[in-house]
């Protein structure tokens, strides 16, 4: 089944145009991506990491308390 109104179909323009010829980032940035994203990880390793321990630790003394009532 049909719709029975369809709306006009309009071209869109596109330009053309040229762009610099890539350049490989200097040694300077890639050391920085590399430290950068290095750190990024420890940090949320840690949270992470904190996370679960807090979670694990509220799960095992839940558990125990049920255990001696």
């Amino acid at each position: 089944m049909e719709p029975k109104f369809r709306r006009p179909r309009v071209p869109i323009g596109i330009a053309e145009a040229t762009v610099p010829l890539y350049k490989r980032p200097n040694i300077f940035r890639r050391v920085w991506a590399a430290v950068a994203s290095a750190g990024i990880a420890v940090v949320i390793g840690a949270v992470l990491a904190i996370v679960i321990a807090f979670g694990s630790a509220y799960v095992v003394i839940t558990l125990t308390d049920l255990l001696k009532s």
